[in-house]
């Protein structure tokens, strides 16, 4: 009988307790792709976007939260001004 395949690869399978996000070593492939960006390490095109992949599947996107503290986070003050307050 035919195996049924998982839609959803990246949480749901485990094994030993662990998922498949928590088996990937993040940073390994951190170092794999800072080497290569510094001519230390060969790695093909489709190297580099497979870890660029499990690296958006386990890191969090931060563009969002840094968004938010951005827009909430008081106006610059102009160095004049800073002055004025020291006074």
């Amino acid at each position: 009988m035919p195996e049924k395949k998982n839609k959803n690869k990246t949480s749901t399978r485990k094994s030993g307790g662990e998922s498949l996000r928590d088996k990937i070593n993040v940073l390994a492939l951190i170092e794999a792709l800072e080497r290569h960006v510094f001519g230390e390490k060969e790695m093909t095109a489709t190297q580099v976007s497979a870890a660029l992949a499990l690296l958006k599947k386990t890191l969090p996107d931060l563009s969002e939260p840094v968004r938010k503290l951005m827009q909430e986070a008081p106006p610059p003050q102009v160095h004049e001004e800073a002055l004025k307050e020291l006074e």
